[in-house]
């Protein structure tokens, strides 16, 4: 398919979604408030009746009277609450499957996160949904939880939490917490389908038959309906979230998704209750609230972590001693004016290439080629291998290094994918992330040294600059919203390496006389070593050569 229509079928799907989801929780939480708002009526001459309410609204006033099934006759008319329900639900579906279960995973797997197939990861994704419903229901039915609830709502956070740690070491980030959202969204829709309206269908005709109706249809009904208005924040929050990758992209989504939702249901008792309640109703509101700024809080880089951001959209640092010495290993001062030699080399790839895996890139992504799009982890050019890092690991441990370089290392977001791929800077150096395409990126670091960041990235052309004070091979970047770009940085603390261009070729400069042990990194391919020695006479021409091997 087309992807401009493809992408214009996603709009339409997400926006019948969101309008029923609308009517549908609008119903919920009108329908839950109705029931905390009744007032019995002493005068009320109606058989079964629990109490009525006065309501103004567009120039008119409603009399709403709650009756219960069985002494009261069944009217003519009846209007049922249900189609919203199960058209939010059958969207929602069509929608999971169009973004995440086409292109191959594109969107469903993050390679950084688990090595699982693309038809595992549906088998995973079906069974979270359907499954859960099946332990969630089967739970609910039994006769201990009925009698004792608290007991069934230890075990459902249980599954709930087990089921979003689960997943989110499982699947990318955006796709974990959407299929959450879908698991909650079936609870919420098959206590509809199969619990609340078949036992109100049971007890309308017990009803028109003149028979006597058994009310613990009722209160069973009115029970999935009330967990279903604890569940409708939690929701709501999860719809949402995929347009902010400070959540679903942290490192500890997971526990920040439970503690939000487990906000979001706080907040909700408080407007259950506050009529009825309003003591209860104010602890569940403060409550709410600290979990939501306890989250914010511990969703938050650390400030005293190792490395400073200089953001270029502010003034830049232009004071020495504002940038953080970097921290290199110590080294004695040898041959400072001694001869330095410039090491060559060619990176070559041997036999087939290996494919990348075909994504489907959103047509928001910008220009792209004709045709097919791929992801870029290995590229050759006639018999050349790209984006090799290369450098010395042995021989350098008494030699006086170069001023850290005042130019930026450019990584830059172009066609939904990093350009280039891996880049290298020395610690200290500036390293520079731009966004050239025309939609919503985020950067998030994956480190063990450095500071971790997670910086969104919404305008075109939004560069955004990080200096890093510590050493590290590698640090990674993923975009949390596209989770198949990935790219590498290594952070060096001297200055003997290079990446590999176009051609293959490389260089390390300003090498003295020595014996070194040169290095070849690929992130697919491997790691290569070779150890040469670099005299006045003989600078070699160093080779290295890469094979795919399945």
């Amino acid at each position: 398919m087309n992807q401009e229509i493809f992408d214009w079928l996603l709009l339409l799907v997400r926006w019948l979604h969101i309008t029923v989801a609308v009517t549908w929780i609008g119903t919920s939480i009108f329908f839950m408030w109705l029931d905390r708002s009744f007032e019995f009526n002493s005068k009320s001459q109606r058989p079964g009746h629990v109490g009525d309410l006065w309501m103004v609204h567009g120039g008119g006033f409603y009399h709403v009277e709650k009756l219960l099934m069985g002494p009261t006759q069944v009217p003519d008319r009846l209007h049922w609450f249900k189609w919203e329900s199960y058209w939010t639900w059958m969207s929602g579906m069509i929608l999971i499957a169009l973004v995440y279960y086409t292109g191959e995973g594109t969107m469903l797997l993050d390679s950084m996160i688990s090595s699982i197939s693309f038809s595992q990861a549906i088998a995973l994704s079906i069974f979270s949904v359907f499954g859960s419903w099946f332990f969630y229901d089967f739970l609910w039915e039994r006769k201990f939880t009925k009698t004792r609830p608290v007991i069934g709502h230890i075990l459902t956070l249980i599954w709930f939490a087990g089921m979003s740690y689960f997943l989110c070491h499982t699947l990318s980030g955006r796709a974990a917490y959407i299929h959450i959202g879908a698991m909650l969204g079936t609870w919420m829709t098959a206590n509809v389908f199969m619990r609340i309206i078949p036992r109100q269908i049971k007890m309308v005709e017990a009803s028109k038959k003149g028979e006597p109706v058994n009310q613990d249809w009722g209160k069973n009904a009115k029970n999935r309906s009330t967990h279903n208005t604890y569940l409708t924040l939690p929701v709501i929050f999860i719809m949402i979230s995929n347009h902010f990758p400070q959540t679903y992209g942290h490192d500890l989504n997971w526990l920040i998704l439970l503690i939000v939702s487990a906000a979001g249901a706080a907040i909700r008792e408080y407007f259950v209750v506050r009529i009825a309640k309003p003591k209860r109703a104010m602890i569940s509101a403060l409550i709410g609230l600290s979990l939501l700024t306890g989250v914010i809080i511990f969703s938050k880089s650390s400030p005293d972590a190792p490395a400073i951001t200089a953001d270029a959209h502010h003034p830049q640092i232009t004071s020495q001693q504002e940038i953080p010495t970097p921290e290199t290993p110590e080294i004695q001062e040898t041959e400072k004016d001694g001869p330095k030699f410039t090491l060559k080399g060619v990176i070559q790839f041997e036999g087939a290439v290996p494919p990348g895996k075909k994504l489907n890139i959103p047509s928001g992504c910008g220009a792209k080629s004709a045709g097919e799009t791929y992801s870029n982890e290995v590229i050759v050019n006639n018999g050349k291998l790209q984006n090799v890092l290369i450098r010395v690991v042995k021989g350098i441990e008494v030699t006086q290094f170069q001023e850290v370089p005042t130019t930026e290392v450019i990584l830059d977001q172009k066609g939904c994918q990093y350009s280039p791929r891996v880049v290298a800077a020395r610690v200290g150096q500036k390293v520079t992330f731009i966004n050239s395409d025309p939609i919503f990126h985020n950067v998030r670091s994956v480190t063990s040294v450095n500071q971790k960041f997670n910086m969104a990235m919404p305008r075109k052309d939004q560069r955004e600059t990080k200096i890093f004070n510590k050493a590290e091979i590698f640090l990674q970047t993923k975009c949390s919203v596209h989770p198949w770009m990935t790219a590498y940085v290594a952070v060096m603390d001297h200055p003997f390496y290079d990446i590999s261009d176009a051609k293959g070729d490389f260089e390390i400069k300003d090498l003295p006389v020595g014996t070194y042990t040169i290095e070849a990194w690929h992130e697919t391919l491997g790691t290569q070593t070779q150890e040469i020695k670099i005299t006045p006479e003989s600078q070699p021409l160093l080779k290295f050569s890469f094979k795919y091997e399945e």
